[in-house]
């Protein structure tokens, strides 16, 4: 009997230690929980990347600062030498070339595009071998793509707000029409330019071995006119730099 209220002495002891142990634990935890927030890892993630736009920010803005410094100093050196109109003449020269409304030359591509001559297939589409509207835009599209930084479609200059249609057996450009054959040139980098049409697996590639004619070639002087269609913009307006879309 003695030794049966030891033993159960024993485990009320146990009992009470286990009670005082849990009720410590859990005083530790409370005040753990209200010092520490638990964050979820995409909230982390998305913070991680306000942080990495903001930087890009920045150093897009401490690159605008560079530019901006260096214009006004050159403005104010060509101001000391009275050239001042001419300074503002270049720079507004620079904004039209971007913009498509004066002509440029340099190295390029000259591509060539027109329907196929083979004899049809027993059956096959004789549509498989014309020039449409969406292969030119393809082609227009790779050479972009390559880095072209002018291109223009049988003299009509590719710009923002050209389209490319098919209009029957022809196509428009520019609200112009034309029959094939088409007449891409592009200036830029000519390896890269070329590449982009006849390099195996490009769309170029895909219509010559169709049974279309493609022929890219690379030149050191590649002309290309300015825009001279009407401008007529009724939607946009310029929006201030501190006031983002």
């Amino acid at each position: 009997m003695k030794r049966w209220l030891m033993k159960m002495s024993n485990k009320f002891y146990i009992f009470i230690m286990a009670c005082i142990v849990g009720l410590f634990t859990a005083l530790l935890l409370s005040n753990a929980s209200s010092e520490y927030k638990i964050i979820p890892f995409k909230l982390i993630n998305d913070y991680k990347r306000v942080i990495e736009i903001e930087q890009v920010e920045i150093k897009s803005l401490g690159n605008l600062l560079v530019e901006t410094k260096e214009k006004i100093k050159n403005i104010k050196d060509e101001q000391a030498k009275g050239n001042v109109q001419s300074l503002l003449e270049q720079e507004a020269d620079e904004y039209k070339a971007v913009a498509g409304l004066l002509g440029l030359e340099g190295p390029g591509v000259l591509v060539l595009l027109s329907d196929g001559e083979r004899e049809l297939i027993e059956g096959e589409d004789p549509n498989n071998l014309l020039v449409h509207d969406i292969d030119v835009l393809n082609i227009v599209n790779d050479l972009k793509i390559a880095g072209a930084e002018a291109i223009s479609l049988n003299g009509q200059r590719i710009i923002s707000v050209s389209e490319i249609n098919c209009a029957g057996p022809t196509i428009k450009i520019n609200d112009q029409v034309y029959s094939q054959p088409y007449i891409i040139k592009a200036i830029g980098n000519s390896d890269y330019l070329q590449a982009a049409i006849k390099a195996p697996g490009t769309y170029g590639n895909l219509l010559k071995q169709v049974g279309l004619f493609v022929e890219a070639n690379t030149s050191v002087s590649i002309g290309i006119p300015s825009y001279e269609e009407p401008l007529d913009y009724n939607y946009m307006k310029v929006v201030e730099r501190n006031d983002k879309p």
